[in-house]
């Protein structure tokens, strides 16, 4: 999905502009996952599941998403060492790896399989428009969001009809949801590694903390709908609305929803896990980055 080139252009807004700490609440990442499964997966089931990360992208989305939280975590700092760039280079990779956040997410999907629902939204990703549509997405800069990127796309491509399309893929697929969730979870990691290090006089007690997390969450999130919207229109220019409408009802059907909160749902938890140890890790290595954070 597209969701991960926005959450590109989510982290780097946040991550430069957010003059206040955010959040990924404790009861979004709950509320996101749904019941395990008991038993384990049988052979076929093993096969299904790893054709469809293979024919989603999803390991190229990764790689990306990756690369980019490397180049975030960097941009924007305080004046650093470069041996100090080195260090969180070092950790941001190893914890943001592609290879490991692919083998959080895929552990999650075997525990909440739906073999049924994974066979219809495996025949989608197989059919010519499903896979023409993941290479759209493979394919699709990263925007900034900007006023301008909406306006390279051509009047034509604005019709309302096709806007609204847009919008029900950002609903349907929670795009927006969970790339502010995602970006939130980052930026909230950080929060909480490098709060005992600030001075009394600049920490906020708990309350102000939480109000601070619900004021950056909504703003960011009206930033990231933007970039979301740009995205999508700039990913999918070349389809016809006909075929939108196809991709809309994949989205809206019982199976592609069962695909949808599956995946928002372990993105957010590898990224969770990869935050939570890498801010770990930075408050000891690279103790100067509490004041990015005050």
């Amino acid at each position: 999905m597209v969701r991960e080139l926005a959450v590109l252009a989510a982290l780097g807004t946040a991550f430069v502009s957010s003059g206040a700490p955010a959040a990924a609440t404790a009861s979004r990442l709950e509320g996101a996952r749904t019941v395990a499964r008991p038993d384990h997966l049988s052979t076929a089931e093993t096969r299904a599941l790893d054709n469809l990360l293979e024919r989603s992208g999803l390991q190229a989305q990764l790689e990306s998403l990756s690369a980019g939280v490397r180049v975030k975590f960097l941009r924007g700092r305080s004046p650093l060492s470069g041996q100090d760039r080195v260090t969180i280079d070092r950790i941001v990779s190893e914890r943001f790896a592609a290879e490991a956040l692919y083998a959080r997410i895929r552990l999650e999907f075997e525990r909440n399989l739906d073999a049924a629902k994974l066979a219809k939204v495996l025949a989608w990703f197989d059919s010519p428009l499903g896979r023409r549509i993941t290479g759209l997405e493979l394919a699709a800069p990263v925007s900034d969001g900007g006023l301008d990127a909406v306006a390279d796309l051509g009047h034509d491509r604005l019709a309302p009809r096709r806007l609204g399309l847009i919008e029900r893929l950002d609903s349907g697929g929670g795009a927006s949801e969970t790339t502010v969730d995602v970006t939130m979870a980052i930026l909230r990691s950080l929060t909480r590694a490098f709060q005992p290090a600030m001075p009394a006089v600049a920490r906020p007690s708990r309350g102000q903390l939480e109000e601070e997390f619900a004021r950056a969450r909504n703003r960011t999130l009206e930033q990231i709908k933007h970039a979301c919207l740009v995205g999508m229109l700039s990913a999918y220019r070349s389809l016809s609305e006909q075929e939108l409408e196809q991709y809309v009802q994949f989205v809206e059907s019982e199976a592609g929803q069962w695909y949808m909160s599956v995946m928002n749902s372990t993105l957010l938890t590898a990224v969770d896990v990869a935050a939570e140890a890498t801010a770990a890790e930075l408050v000891t290595a690279v103790p100067q980055l509490v004041g990015d954070l005050r």
